[in-house]
């Protein structure tokens, strides 16, 4: 399938290197700008025009969030065939878990490299899924998902919890070091988010996975000119409530726990 031209709209920053005072007390340290990291959409906007932007924001775990399910190489069934995540573009129809074909809207991506000098905890990590590790064919080959990934799971105690007998889950809450792995990127690596009209769950390698749904403002914790820049990554969505409810629960594996 050929991409149509397309414009392309991007933020630059520029370094200022301060020289120091040779005379006089030490200049003050500079305050530390707030990290940023590059977020690269393909959209089809609700008039059925292809677009593209790259836009250089605030690196918020909130905003990364929306972009980082899916890693490079997951495999995506659409009516194209069978293709790999970052060959899928706005416009495909792709096949959701229940069958169902949707025209994907969206497509976000950003690239996420450890810093090989920092412990923190936090960092941004990938998890892994080892072939059959949830049964035969569950997945059918390793996959490698985004720190945002959540998976549909069915589990005793859901019904009692939320009312639903499934709910989604992160992948990493699933990481038991044998057949679910954790891993820090090794190098610079592509993680993808899915859009469609409404929250889907879509078939991955045999497992189901939750599409783009940001939740409420509320809990994004951004209000007014933040807010509004966070929606500018969606333009495939006219409002905030365009986004609809999650198709299912989100529960943490450690609030089953809870129930004994």
């Amino acid at each position: 399938m050929n991409r149509p031209m397309t414009a392309s709209s991007s933020a630059t920053s520029r370094d200022y290197h301060p020289v120091p005072n040779a005379v006089g007390p030490a200049a003050a340290p500079a305050p530390q700008l707030p990290a940023t990291r590059k977020y690269e959409i393909s959209y089809l906007s609700p008039d059925g025009q292809h677009g593209d932007l790259t836009v250089r924001a605030r690196a918020l775990r909130s905003v990364e969030n929306a972009f980082a399910a899916f890693g490079h190489n997951a495999v995506i069934h659409t009516q194209r065939g069978m293709l790999a995540v970052e060959d899928v573009w706005p416009g495909d129809e792709v096949r959701m878990a229940d069958g169902q074909l949707e025209t994907l809207l969206w497509r976000g991506k950003i690239t996420l490299s450890a810093d090989p000098m920092s412990d923190d905890a936090k960092q941004l990590k990938l998890t892994r899924f080892t072939a059959d590790a949830f049964g035969m064919h569950r997945p059918d080959s390793d996959l490698v998902l985004g720190p945002a990934a959540r998976l549909l799971h069915r589990a005793n105690g859901i019904r009692k919890l939320v009312g639903d007998d499934v709910a989604f889950f992160p992948a990493s809450d699933f990481v038991d070091g044998n057949t679910v792995l954790s891993l820090v990127p090794p190098h610079p690596m592509a993680v993808y988010q899915l859009g469609f009209a409404r929250q889907c769950s879509i078939m991955v390698g045999g497992l189901e996975f939750e599409t783009l749904n940001p939740g409420t403002a509320f809990e994004l914790g951004l209000r007014g000119a933040a807010l509004k820049q966070y929606l500018s990554l969606f333009p495939h969505k006219q409002s905030f409530e365009d986004f609809g409810l999650p198709s299912h629960p989100r529960l943490r594996l450690s609030d089953l726990e809870l129930l004994g």
